[in-house]
């Protein structure tokens, strides 16, 4: 493997560090053995994790079913589970106590619902913060990317409000289509004409 996650301490190949990267930063910051500069303290973060096998069996401890295909890869990794085993792995660099549990804030952020959603889902309504956790990550709260409001808290448009943009759309798109008809009438008159003076 030529790929790594320094959070989870773990080796990857190419095609599951880009899914890796996909989950954000916060949550897996994937670095290239070979390419990337490694600071002192993600190389230790990679020794003192215990490697793919104890990531996994950690994993699997806490009720994460870590079979190829089994779940996706957030599933696996954007968990409260994961997020515990970053939190191990951090406190045996500092040579602190490893933790046990998530600290209430985390926990209360990833839990899931019976029906199998996340609590920061999109339906559910009660939890308006979204949190940064992860290796480093402070559980600071934050709303959507940036200064915009996260997704779920944005007012649903109206139906008329939905049927006028469409209307927009579509005539926008057929007077696309009429410009692009009229420019091409326009050169082929023109080929036309030079093809007459000659």
């Amino acid at each position: 493997p030529e790929w790594a996650s320094v959070s989870l301490g773990i080796f990857m190949c190419l095609e599951c560090s880009g899914q890796h990267r996909g989950l954000g930063s916060h949550v897996s910051f994937v670095r290239s053995v070979k390419m990337d500069a490694w600071s002192t303290s993600q190389l230790q973060l990679m020794k003192q994790s215990g490697g793919n096998t104890a990531c996994k069996a950690f994993l699997e401890r806490h009720g994460i079913d870590m079979t190829y295909n089994s779940s996706s890869i957030k599933d696996k990794y954007d968990s409260p589970p994961s997020h515990l085993f970053q939190q191990v792995i951090k406190a045996r660099v500092e040579g602190t106590p490893e933790p046990t549990e998530l600290p209430e804030q985390w926990k209360s952020s990833t839990t899931r619902t019976d029906s199998g959603s996340s609590s920061n889902d999109c339906n559910n309504n009660n939890n308006k913060n979204l949190r940064s956790s992860g290796v480093g990550a402070s559980g600071k709260y934050m709303e959507g990317f940036g200064s915009s409001p996260h997704p779920c808290q944005e007012p649903k448009p109206s139906r008329r409000e939905q049927r006028r943009k469409m209307i927009l759309s579509v005539g926008a798109a057929v007077g696309a289509f009429a410009v692009g008809i009229a420019a091409a009438t326009k050169a082929k008159q023109q080929r036309k004409n030079v093809g007459a003076k000659q």
